[in-house]
């Protein structure tokens, strides 16, 4: 069987999607007839827990012995030596899922520790135009035998990039559709910061004068420091009437029951309310430089579903959406959404000629 290595799971952020994309594939059976080897060189403890639930998955570092010596190197001088990747003998790699391909996070190569690997794909990112300036960035994406986007948009950058066989789709989280759930009294909160001390006031000011209402509110643990504040006031012990903290594998949990409002800086956390049957929904896009949500979004018919910026993202705003929110109408409710064509066999064919990814 081919062996493809599967790079860039990581993090608890985005388990939904790397989640969806494997129990797709074993769904169709093709976990029994490809051999995928997971990269642990982000998170090998996230990578341990998609063994777990797909025991067909490997390790790159159990089947490749350039990837011991990589991962050796690693922990005895605290870097990867990359020539050891030349004795890789992958049959092809696949870029998972998850986040954006924008220089702020990717400005090189996208597979340069797969030198030898030939046969490439790039699956279920938002492509951002600004990659089209960096070179290594640019070719690497071109060089893909498959890339499927999950925005019209992106699909369209990766056209523009050189990418030959393109494929456009939605989010990987789509896989699963629209799913039934109970209700749960309260709402859930996905709030996030950045790294900038007046922006993290103003979200500690939100988490005081929220609690200050005396509802029922699921909290996502915010980014540090204000996790670690958020632990050392209860929010994770109960100690607070009315009030829970969610992190780690359980950080969705709250988004998948029927809430009475949910406020969002994530895309994924109103994913999964929006597939269990939420409708009052107010969402944040604290990220700059980037419209991937609203594009997602648009995608899927979701026009009514505003996008907020960083601006709009107070105290006041919040508890107005609480005191009145806002619902999706019911003829959007009602479209057909689209899901996700990753398996199609015009897209993606097992072991044949020599070939994974299908070309034409």
């Amino acid at each position: 069987m081919p062996l493809v290595v599967y790079k860039g799971a990581h993090g608890s952020n985005d388990f939904p999607l790397h989640f969806a994309f494997f129990q797709a594939m074993a769904d169709r059976g093709l976990l029994d007839r490809i051999d995928f080897a997971l990269d642990p060189m982000l998170d090998l403890d996230y990578c341990l827990k998609l063994q777990e639930n797909f025991p067909q998955l490997q390790l790159t570092t159990s089947v490749s012995r350039a990837r011991r010596m990589m991962g050796f190197t690693a922990d005895t001088i605290g870097r990867f030596y990359r020539p050891f990747s030349l004795l890789d003998h992958f049959d092809a790699v696949i870029e998972g899922p998850g986040g954006r391909i924008h220089p702020n996070y990717t400005r090189t190569d996208i597979f340069r520790l797969y030198p030898k690997v030939r046969r490439r794909a790039l699956i279920f990112h938002s492509i951002e135009q600004d990659i089209l300036a960096l070179d290594k960035v640019r070719n690497s994406i071109a060089s893909c035998d498959l890339v499927i986007p999950r925005t019209r948009s992106s699909a369209e950058v990766a056209r523009m990039a050189g990418a030959d066989r393109v494929v456009t789709s939605t989010d990987i989280v789509w896989y699963r559709g629209k799913l039934t759930s109970g209700y749960q009294p309260g709402s859930a909160l996905a709030l996030r910061t950045i790294d900038n001390p007046d922006f993290q006031n103003n979200v500690r000011d939100m988490l005081h004068g929220l609690h200050g209402l005396g509802r029922n509110f699921d909290f996502v643990r915010v980014e540090e420091p204000i996790g670690q504040e958020m632990e050392e006031k209860g929010y994770s012990t109960g100690k607070l009437d009315g009030i829970r903290m969610f992190s780690g594998d359980d950080m969705y949990q709250p988004f998948c029951t029927v809430r009475d409002t949910i406020v969002s800086c994530r895309l994924h956390t109103t994913l999964l309310a929006l597939m269990h049957g939420n409708r009052a929904i107010m969402q944040f896009q604290i990220e700059k430089g980037t419209n991937k949500i609203r594009e997602i979004f648009d995608d899927l018919g979701l026009t009514s579903l505003r996008v907020l910026g960083s601006e709009d993202y107070t105290l006041g705003s919040i508890i107005d959406f609480l005191e009145a929110p806002n619902c999706l109408p019911e003829e959007e409710i009602k479209a057909e959404w689209r899901g996700p064509v990753v398996l199609s066999r015009r897209v993606w064919t097992p072991w044949r000629n020599g070939w994974i990814f299908c070309k034409s």
